[in-house]
C-alpha cells in the first residue's frame, strides 16, 4: 500500500479485546467496540454484503442500496449500527422471512472525522437489512476524475480509496479491520465504461452498462474497492491480468509482465494464492499512492511505468499483500506494522527471487537510508509498531515506520533464525491467521510459541519487547551494505574531479544513491553537466524525476524548471509531488501556490490536504 504523510486530523483510538481458542497463540482480535467505528459488530455481525449501485457520473454520486445479511452475538439485540459519512441514506428495510418492510432508522451526531452512526431498528427475527442511500460527490473515498485527467481524454474514470476508513463515505458499513464480509454486487454504469470491483471479475468483460460481481473470501471493509472507465484488458495467464486505458494498455503489459513471475516465487517461499484472481487496473495520475492492494483488483499508479521495469517493487509490494494484509490483516490501525511491515519484508524478498540479491539489498539500504531520516523527524511515540494512536486519525500513522522498521524488525528474525527456519514459520502464520485478523499481543504470542520457545538462544524477550514497543531502532538493527552502492560512491568522487563515467547500465538505485549523497555546495555548472550527461530532466523514471527536480529546485536551476510545473500539474502521486513541493515551498512559496490553485481541480482530495498542509493553506 502506500506511505501517506503530513496529513495531521484528530480521531479515536482503537481498544482491542481478544478471547482464546483451543491455540492460545492464535488468539484474534473478536468483534468490539472499535473507537475508529462507531459499529456495534460485538453484538451484530454482517457477514454478507450485496451491493446494487449505479454509477452516476454527471451527479458524481453512486446511488442504490447496500444488503447485509445478519449474524447475531447477542440475541437480544435490537439494533444494527453501521458507519456513514456525508451519505444520504433514503430509506431502510428489514426482512423477516420472505418480508421486506420499512424499519425505524436515524443517524448520530456528525464526527469530523469518523463521520455519522446510523442505527437502524431490527423488528424481531430480523435476518437482513437493506439501506438504500447515495453517496456524496464530495465523497473522500471517491475520485470522480474528469475525462481531461484520463490517458485517453475522451471518458471519465471512477474509482475508490477505501483505506484506512474510508469505506463509509461511499458504502454505509461496519468500517473496521476487525470484521470481514463476503460480498457479491450489481453495477451499472455508462454503457460506453466497463466497471469492475475488487471481486472476482470476468475476465475481458463485455460494455453492457450491467455488471456482475462476486467476492467469496471475506476481507476487511477497508479494501472495499470499485473502479469504472474506459478499459481494455490483457490476460498474464489464466488468474491473472492487466486493465488499462487503451492508449497506456501496451506500455502497462510490457512494464508489469513479470507478475506472473512474483506470483510464481512468492508461492514457492509462502504458500498458495488464496484468491480466484490477481488483476492489476491502472488508474489516472491524480491516484495519490503507488498502489493499492484491493484483493483480486491492485491498484496501481501509472507512475510506475518508466519503460525498463526499475519501479516494479511497487508490483511486488501489492502482491505480497495478499498475504499479508489482505489474508492476514491487522485487527486495528495502532497494528498496521502487522500489514506493511511483513508485506515490505515479502516484496524484498520477491525482488530477490525475480531480479537477484544485489537489486534486493540495494533497495534495502535505501530503505534504511529513509527510514533513519524518518526516525530523525517523528516525535518518539510515532517510532513506536505497537502505536498508541491517542487522538490521531488513522491516516496519520502510514509513515515510514510500520513499513521499513517493521521490515527490519523481520530481516533481524530471519537473521537470528536463519532463512530456512524463519520462511517456514511466516509460511505456517499465514496459513494460521488465514482470513482472519489480529493485532501484536496474539502475534508476539505466536510467535514465542512457534518461534521463539523452540530455538531458545537465539533471540531474547527483551530485544522483541524493544523492537515492539519502543521508539528508535534498536541497535541489533540490520544496517545492510551493498558494493555496488560504494562503487558509485567512488564514481561520485572521480566525477567531481572532472572524469566521465558511465551509468548506463546503473539500476535505478545506484541513480537514486548518486543524487541523494550529492554535496550542497554544487555549482550551476556541475548541475548542467550532470543533467546533459545523464539525462535527468528528460528522464522518463519519475522517482529520479521526483529527486532531481527537488535539487534543481533548491540551486535554482533553471533548465529544470519547466519540468517542475510539468509534473505538479499532471501527477497526483504523493510520494513524488510533495518533496516537490515541499522544496518550492522553501524558495518561492507564491510560486508553489500558484502552481497548486491551477493543479487542485485535478487532485485527488487527500492529496488536496496533503499539499495544502506544507504551503499552510
Amino acid at each position: 500500500m502506500r506511505i501517506s504523510v503530513l496529513v495531521l486530523l484528530t480521531a479515536l483510538v482503537w481498544v482491542p479485546l481478544a478471547v482464546a481458542d483451543e491455540n492460545e497463540h492464535l488468539r484474534v482480535a473478536t468483534p468490539t467496540a472499535d473507537q475508529h467505528s462507531f459499529a456495534n459488530s460485538n453484538e451484530v455481525r454482517a457477514p454478507h454484503l450485496h451491493l446494487n449501485l449505479e454509477a452516476d457520473f454527471e451527479a458524481q454520486q453512486l446511488r442504490g442500496y447496500a444488503e447485509y445479511t445478519l449474524e447475531y452475538l447477542n440475541e437480544e439485540a435490537d439494533t444494527f449500527v453501521v458507519d456513514t459519512y456525508q451519505l444520504s441514506i433514503d430509506r431502510v428495510e428489514a426482512k423477516q422471512g420472505d418480508d421486506w418492510q420499512s424499519t425505524d432508522f436515524n443517524l448520530g451526531s456528525h464526527d469530523p472525522i469518523l463521520g455519522q452512526a446510523l442505527r437502524i431498528q431490527l423488528p424481531q427475527n430480523t435476518g437482513k437489512v437493506r439501506i438504500h442511500y447515495a453517496s456524496s460527490p464530495e465523497a473522500t473515498g471517491l475520485d470522480w476524475v474528469s475525462a481531461e485527467g484520463t490517458a485517453g481524454g475522451e471518458h471519465p474514470f471512477l474509482y475508490s480509496q477505501s483505506q484506512p476508513h474510508y469505506a463509509r463515505t461511499w458504502i454505509p458499513i461496519q468500517d473496521t479491520p476487525a470484521e470481514r464480509l463476503t460480498f457479491t454486487a450489481e453495477l451499472r454504469t455508462p454503457a460506453e465504461l466497463v466497471g469492475l470491483m475488487g471481486a472476482k471479475n470476468p475476465p475481458n468483460p463485455e460494455r453492457t452498462g450491467y455488471y456482475e460481481f462476486t467476492a467469496r473470501q471475506p476481507i476487511p471493509s477497508y479494501l472495499m474497492a470499485i473502479a469504472v472507465g474506459d478499459l481494455d484488458f490483457y490476460a498474464l495467464n489464466e488468474r491473472m491480468a492487466i486493465y488499462a486505458e487503451p492508449s497506456i494498455l501496451e506500455s502497462a503489459v510490457a512494464e508489469f509482465s513479470y507478475t506472473t513471475d512474483m506470483m510464481r516465487v512468492t508461492e514457492e517461499m509462502f504458500g498458495p494464492y488464496a484468491w480466484d484472481r490477481y488483476d492489476q487496473l491502472v488508474l489516472p495520475p491524480s491516484f495519490p499512492f503507488g498502489g493499492m492492494e484491493n484483493p483480486q483488483l491492485a491498484f496501481i499508479t501509472p507512475t510506475v511505468i518508466a519503460g525498463d521495469q526499475s519501479l516494479v517493487s511497487l508490483i511486488a509490494h501489492e502482491l505480497a499483500h495478499s498475504w499479508s494484509g489482505n489474508l492476514v490483516t491487522n485487527a486495528s490501525w495502532r497494528d498496521l506494522w502487522l500489514n506493511e511491515g511483513f508485506t515490505s519484508y515479502v516484496e524484498n524478498r520477491i525482488m530477490e527471487a525475480v531480479y537477484g540479491e544485489e537489486r534486493a539489498l540495494m533497495e534495502r539500504m535505501l530503505s534504511r537510508q529513509s527510514l533513519d531520516a524518518a526516525v530523525a523527524s517523528l516525535d518518539e511515540r510515532q517510532q513506536v509498531l505497537h502505536l498508541e494512536l491517542q487522538q490521531r486519525d488513522p491516516e496519520t500513522i502510514f509513515t515510514r515506520i510500520p513499513y521499513i522498521k517493521a521490515a527490519s524488525f523481520l530481516f533481524f528474525l530471519e537473521e537470528q533464525f536463519g532463512r530456512e527456519t524463519f520462511d517456514a514459520f511466516v509460511r505456517q502464520y499465514f496459513e494460521d491467521f488465514a482470513f482472519k485478523s489480529l493485532d501484536t499481543k496474539a502475534f508476539e504470542s505466536y510467535l514465542y510459541a512457534n518461534l521463539i520457545n523452540k530455538h531458545l538462544g537465539k533471540v531474547a524477550r527483551h530485544e522483541v519487547e524493544e523492537w515492539l514497543y519502543q521508539p528508535g531502532l534498536p541497535e541489533s538493527a540490520p544496517d545492510p551494505e551493498v558494493e555496488a552502492l560504494q562503487r558509485v560512491a567512488e564514481a561520485q568522487e572521480r566525477w567531481f574531479e572532472g572524469e566521465q563515467i558511465d551509468i548506463s547500465a546503473w539500476s535505478i538505485h545506484e541513480r537514486l544513491y548518486f543524487l541523494r549523497n550529492l554535496p550542497d555546495d554544487i555549482t550551476q555548472a556541475q548541475l548542467a553537466r550532470m543533467d546533459e550527461e545523464f539525462e535527468l530532466t528528460d528522464t522518463l523514471n519519475n522517482s529520479v524525476l521526483s529527486v532531481w527536480l527537488t535539487i534543481a529546485i533548491r540551486h535554482d536551476y533553471e533548465p529544470a524548471q519547466h519540468k517542475v510545473d510539468e509534473m505538479l500539474l499532471t501527477m497526483g502521486r504523493l510520494a513524488y509531488i510533495l518533496p516537490v513541493y515541499a522544496a518550492l515551498n522553501e524558495v518561492d512559496s507564491e510560486r508553489a501556490q500558484d502552481l497548486y490553485a491551477a493543479a487542485k481541480p485535478t487532485y485527488h482530495q487527500l492529496t488536496q490536504a496533503e499539499v495544502e498542509n506544507i504551503l499552510d493553506l
